[in-house]
């Protein structure tokens, strides 16, 4: 788990977005920049996970939609892929 105010990369993590079977959600800010992102990081080690999150990234890159969130980079977490993804403000689609 990440902790607040860690960085990573050229980002910070401001806060937990939400968390699934396999991954964590942060919201993170740019350093020089001021953007917000969302950085899906995996939870769990598996390397058969961690090229999952790989595909799902580069299929997700290719795909532009309004339902669809973008993913624009991926970044190396302590050795993990981490998915950077636009960050949407609002309620999750739990509430």
């Amino acid at each position: 788990m990440l902790s607040l105010g860690q960085n990573i990369d050229r980002y910070t993590v401001e806060s937990v977005i939400g968390s699934g079977g396999t991954a964590l959600v942060y919201r993170v800010r740019h350093n020089q920049l001021g953007t917000h992102h969302a950085l899906k990081v995996l939870s769990i080690s598996s390397k058969a996970i961690r090229e999952r999150m790989l595909r799902e990234g580069r299929v997700q890159a290719t795909l532009r939609h309004l339902n669809v969130v973008a993913v624009t980079d991926v970044i190396d977490v302590d050795g993990s892929p981490g998915l950077l993804m636009d960050y949407i403000s609002g309620p999750s689609l739990e509430k």
